[in-house]
């Protein structure tokens, strides 16, 4: 009986040994858990890992409160914690690194965004400028306003800009049209000294033709001292030089015909048979005269005078009988068959038909318009 009871002993006393083992080793695992928790709380971690730092602090406590009840069940427990608590600060780090690397691309992410709303504002803002700046089609005002919009645009494109397209295009029209209106001012200033000037030009220029038109002295003295007296006035040249220039035209214009009278009239008398001398001209202040003056070897002559304002005075003396009028037929007619000179408004002064006395000399004025 003594060695069957003493064997019972012996196994029940190794049990408690071993329950006492294991709950002393399973409490320092516990500590260590423990430790491992509060490791992640200390460096911030847990955050990462709250629903798993959650769950291990419950098993935890089941885990403490088994150690007394039943250590070898604690001991399973334990080792089931531990597995997994082991591996927790790792998974803690990474979850933190990658929280660290979502915020860090949320924040670029943002950024990008942030920047694209920014250029679509700006391209907005932009696109209301150019379309206000196209519609600027006066060159002048836009130069005359580009430091008022430069201002402007440096108030438009800034951060957090308070402009619209709207208000954009309301502020360049009121810039617009200030600069306009100063430029039709100054374009009209511009224009009016422009046109003085082309007059005043003009003006001295028709001065000098006039000098070199050897016009007659009383109407050179008239055109000069009129254009003299129009420079003086320089709000009223551009109207004087049109009556300026036509006057002097005129005088200038009947010149040349004179000229190509003379010329028409020294070769019908010189087909005619005359000796031809060279014309010869009268000018002072009352009037203005060529003479051309013929002869032939009888002694007929032949004299025309011609004035500037078309006026033709001829005097054909010194014949016998008809002689006269036959040299008169020879002449004229040619200078407007040939000529194209027509003579009209015929005026006899003087006429003796027969020619009988020489002293008569038969003198037969016309005026005169050569075509």
């Amino acid at each position: 009986m003594s060695a069957i009871h003493e064997r019972r002993y012996r196994l029940q006393r190794e049990r408690e040994i071993a329950q006492t083992r294991v709950r002393e080793t399973t409490a320092q695992y516990l500590q260590r858990y423990e430790q491992i928790l509060h490791d992640l709380s200390a460096q911030d971690l847990q955050q990462y890992v709250s629903i798993d730092v959650q769950e291990l602090k419950a098993q935890l406590l089941q885990l403490s409160s088994g150690l007394q009840s039943d250590a070898f069940q604690a001991r399973e427990l334990s080792l089931q914690i531990g597995q997994r608590i082991h591996a927790l600060p790792r998974l803690a780090r990474q979850a933190r690194d990658i929280a660290i690397e979502n915020e860090r691309l949320e924040v670029l992410e943002r950024e990008r965004q942030a920047q694209e709303q920014r250029r679509k504002e700006y391209e907005k803002l932009e696109q209301a400028w150019q379309l206000a700046w196209s519609s600027w089609t006066d060159k002048w005002a836009r130069n005359l306003a580009l430091n008022e919009l430069s201002e402007l645009r440096k108030c438009i494109f800034v951060e957090n800009s308070p402009y619209t397209a709207p208000q954009i295009q309301q502020e360049m029209a009121k810039i617009q049209q200030s600069a306009e209106q100063q430029v039709a001012i100054k374009r009209q200033q511009v224009e009016q000294d422009a046109q003085h000037e082309a007059a005043q030009t003009l003006t001295n220029q028709l001065m000098q033709d006039i000098e070199v038109a050897n016009l007659p002295v009383a109407m050179t003295e008239q055109l000069t001292q009129q254009i003299t007296a129009a420079l003086q006035q320089p709000e009223t040249l551009t109207a004087q030089f049109q009556a300026l220039a036509q006057q002097a035209d005129q005088a200038m214009v009947d010149e040349s015909i004179r000229r190509e009278m003379v010329k028409a009239v020294c070769q019908s008398l010189k087909h005619a048979g005359f000796t031809v001398l060279s014309p010869t001209r009268s000018k002072d202040e009352h009037q203005d005269v060529v003479l051309i003056q013929a002869k032939r070897p009888s002694g007929n002559q032949a004299r025309f005078k011609i004035e500037l304002d078309g006026k033709v005075r001829y005097e054909f003396d010194s014949y016998k009988g008809q002689a006269c009028k036959e040299d008169m037929q020879q002449v004229l007619p040619r200078l407007a068959d040939v000529y194209g000179v027509n003579l009209s408004e015929e005026r006899v002064i003087w006429s003796n038909p027969d020619d009988e006395h020489e002293d008569m000399k038969p003198i037969t004025p016309h005026n005169t318009r050569h075509h």
